[in-house]
């Protein structure tokens, strides 16, 4: 999630991420990180020396008044419409830029763009938090945000930097499964990618499901490096550690750590892992039809 990042060219990848929806092992499910986070998770001055410019014969146009401090335009936000942000989040965009129209405006941005990600509409997010990212770049939340919409449009190393960004002032881990991807899509290398990864999977008390993201990315591409055994380690580990019932995300690892016991030609291991998922739920992409095939194997 071990196959290449880029995963099968059918549109689905073999751990069950959808291509439209970002690469396999890339997209957090069931609920983008920010939008999960958000529980849904000023301009610059008049450039100097301008009028006289437009009185030379020889000055280039003007731009467009949105743009003219060199970032992307406002974009059109409903003017009837309350942002719908936690408390505290309200609070931190207050914090940094004070209260008004601004501040509305950046809140606005943010719900709107949290939400876009939600529905799996990343290009409605870019837009909005663009424009909120150039407008208040000290926000951890608009980094944060602004970073997986870009990730769900695949831009790998835009998304990266602007989720390092977010780690730089938080000092969080919680979106290193995201940063972790990002590096692998980069081919950044193996140790990069477990730099990212390690310290989430470790973290119990991380959100569950950006940990089990975690040891996907770091499990396939230990794999795809050539080490199956590892990536195999990394998912048991995980699969072992203290938890109540198999959540959907427990499924998707099981997934894979059933693809790479077949890998290293573990088929009981195989067969037992996508049993246990089947037995939670048997409609969970191809289940049904690997048990088959390995049953059919045995006979």
């Amino acid at each position: 999630m071990a196959q290449s990042p880029r995963g099968d060219r059918d549109g689905r990848d073999r751990d069950g991420r959808d291509h439209d929806a970002g690469r396999r092992s890339r997209e957090p499910r069931p609920r983008s990180p920010a939008a999960e986070r958000l529980a849904v998770p000023g301009h610059s001055g008049e450039p100097i020396g301008r009028d006289r410019a437009q009185r030379r014969r020889d000055a280039p146009p003007r731009r467009p008044s949105s743009t003219e401090d060199g970032g992307p335009p406002r974009p059109p936000l409903p003017t009837d419409e309350a942002p719908h942000l936690p408390r505290g989040v309200v609070k931190e965009i207050e914090r940094a830029l004070g209260k008004g129209a601004k501040s509305h405006d950046i809140a606005l941005c943010l719900s709107i763009g949290a939400q876009a990600i939600e529905e799996d509409r990343p290009d409605v997010a870019v837009q909005v938090l663009s424009w909120a990212r150039h407008q208040a770049p000290r926000l951890p939340a608009i980094r944060e945000a602004y970073g997986i919409a870009l990730y769900h449009q695949q831009r790998w190393a835009d998304a990266l930097s602007e989720l390092h960004a977010y780690r730089r002032m938080t000092d969080r881990t919680d979106q290193n499964h995201v940063i972790a991807d990002c590096l692998r899509a980069l081919d950044r290398g193996l140790e990069q990618v477990a730099s990212a990864a390690e310290p989430l999977v470790a973290d119990a008390q991380a959100p569950e499901d950006r940990r089990a993201e975690a040891a996907i990315v770091w499990a396939a591409a230990l794999a795809e490096s050539g080490d199956v055994g590892a990536g195999r380690a990394v998912l048991r580990r995980f699969l072992e550690r203290p938890r109540s019932g198999d959540a959907e995300h427990d499924l998707r690892v099981r997934y894979l750590a059933a693809e790479l016991a077949e890998q290293a030609r573990d088929d009981d291991e195989a067969r037992r892992q996508f049993e246990l998922i089947a037995a939670v739920d048997d409609h969970f992409l191809d289940v049904a039809e690997r048990l088959e095939g390995l049953r059919a194997r045995e006979g």
